[in-house]
């Protein structure tokens, strides 16, 4: 006897896949420490410890082993998106995953009421010991640092410079100092 399979409705095709696989891969419990709501506990939605992401979730100082995490679950499709013109969400995972203490990741997530459902990088924080012979005052040295980065990280698949470039203390752990790196 032949099963007849129903017809895939279009409504469940995401961007990067099968609505929903955000939350059947447990990508909110893989994001949790680093969410918005974590890091800044006065923006947390009481309402949201379910495992569904809600439709735009930003995190901030994502690290090696989270991205580790990504890296092994996340769809082919998801690992190659880029935020405009950066690095693919797949470099940046490993720039992290590779750099364990000198890279941490920001982004955000789409949950599964959108058809673009995703996680997506924006940048990073690079803490870098040789950061002290840049001073990137001007697009020649700006310039310089950027590629300086891009080779140790090895971010070849950014298709243009990040839109922001300076250094940076974050909110999560004022005591770093790094390089910001971000593409709008």
């Amino acid at each position: 006897m032949t099963t007849i399979k129903p017809a895939l409705n279009r409504s469940d095709e995401g961007f990067y896949g099968m609505r929903g696989w955000t939350t059947k891969l447990e990508i909110r419990s893989i994001l949790r420490p680093y969410l918005t709501e974590s890091v800044f506990p006065w923006l947390a939605d009481e309402a949201n410890e379910s495992e569904e992401l809600a439709d735009y979730e930003p995190f901030h100082g994502l690290k090696a082993s989270a991205a580790q995490r990504l890296l092994a679950v996340l769809p082919e499709r998801n690992l190659t998106e880029r935020q405009n013109f950066s690095p693919t969400c797949e470099a940046m995972l490993r720039a992290a995953a590779n750099h364990p203490s000198e890279v941490e990741l920001v982004g955000y997530a789409i949950g599964p009421a959108r058809q673009d459902e995703r996680v997506s990088i924006e940048g990073l924080i690079y803490y870098w010991d040789g950061e002290d012979r840049f001073n990137p005052t001007t697009q020649h040295a700006r310039t310089r640092l950027w590629e300086t980065i891009r080779n140790k990280l090895e971010l070849h698949s950014a298709t243009l410079p990040p839109d922001e470039l300076h250094r940076f203390r974050p909110a999560w752990d004022p005591r770093r100092e790094g390089w910001w790196v971000w593409w709008d």
